[in-house]
């Protein structure tokens, strides 16, 4: 890398910085050009050459953030809703400015959420997905229930005001804020509707994927007449959860016959999960190594930059930075 690129690189770089700074301060319209070129130390020329227009900058500093947020939590690896909550409250405790940006951006922008080469579209796209398979919940619920869980995080911090309006001196105690958010968090997954199973429904069967099997025994004639006077649809029967569904006895001369519900998938949803729980641990491992190993190349005289360069495509720079900095 010649010194012209590096300095060029330098440039962006201490401009985003200074960018960030200014605009979580004081959001897309109070943000002043000429107050970041001069955090920076160049002139305004260079950021309009750069990134054209404020409201571009914008774009470029949120999507930055976002990045580092995600290259530093990724909480969709985890499986238990409270230590994703947790995990959020500890970022944005910590991390403010994204939050901050995110709040100016709904402030000035409403629903328009600016995107650069569909980045972000995709980010919540992965998202969506994943909180179907790591939390499993029905497509309906999950985008619902990540703004919940994501509301449970960073609420209490994004108005802290309000906070201290309703807790008082308790407002201070940011620690049993996020132990209560958590617990609420997974008592409230405990009674989620989960998603349905249809991996041994009928195609023909129109009511949620029940049938009853083939070779199920004809039904006694002296019991016709009893079961003509059941309900035929969910809709006419009492609300009853998954766990509860079963069928009647006198429909099988010898219950041990019956089939135990999802009983196959469970076993594999559980053995699927204590992989991600192994690879989870073997990432946090993996990443105190690097950590320590960049630590120590530092403490021997690799600069900051040599390193981020190094490890490119595994970690972002400001992660990087935040790493020798710890």
């Amino acid at each position: 890398m010649t010194a012209t690129v590096k300095r060029s690189d330098a440039t962006r770089q201490a401009l985003l910085r200074a960018a960030r700074d200014e605009f979580a301060e004081y959001g897309l319209a109070g943000a002043r050009v000429d107050r970041i070129a001069e955090a920076a130390g160049v002139n305004k020329e260079r950021i309009y050459g750069l990134f054209g227009s404020k409201d571009k900058l914008f774009d470029v500093i949120l999507i930055d953030t976002m990045r580092e947020f995600m290259d530093v939590v990724q909480p969709l690896t985890e499986t238990d809703p409270g230590r994703y909550v947790g995990k959020l409250f500890d970022y944005h405790n910590n991390n403010p400015q994204l939050l901050r940006l995110l709040l100016w951006e709904g402030l000035h922008r409403g629903v328009d959420a600016h995107d650069i080469d569909g980045w972000r579209a995709q980010h919540y796209e992965q998202k969506f997905d994943r909180a179907i398979e790591q939390f499993g919940v029905d497509a309906r619920y999950a985008g619902r229930l990540l703004l919940a869980l994501c509301g449970m995080s960073n609420w209490s911090l994004a108005v802290p005001q309000t906070t201290r309006l309703l807790l008082g001196d308790a407002a201070e105690d940011k620690a049993a804020t996020r132990e209560f958010m958590q617990e609420f968090a997974k008592a409230a997954m405990r009674n989620f509707p989960p998603a349905p199973d249809r991996s041994a429904a009928d195609d023909s069967d129109a009511v949620n994927g029940l049938t009853i099997p083939a070779d199920e025994p004809a039904v006694p004639a002296n019991q016709q007449a009893t079961l003509a006077d059941q309900p035929t649809t969910l809709a006419d029967q009492p609300t009853t959860s998954a766990d509860q569904l079963t069928v009647p006895a006198d429909h099988s001369t010898n219950s041990t016959d019956q089939p135990t519900i999802q009983t196959g998938q469970q076993a594999r949803v559980d053995r699927a999960a204590q992989r991600l729980r192994e690879a989870q641990a073997a990432a946090d491992a993996a990443r105190a190594e690097l950590a320590a190993a960049l630590r120590a190349a530092r403490a021997e005289g690799a600069s900051a930059n040599q390193l981020a360069r190094q490890v490119s495509g595994t970690l972002s720079r400001p992660v990087v930075l935040k790493l020798l900095a710890e």
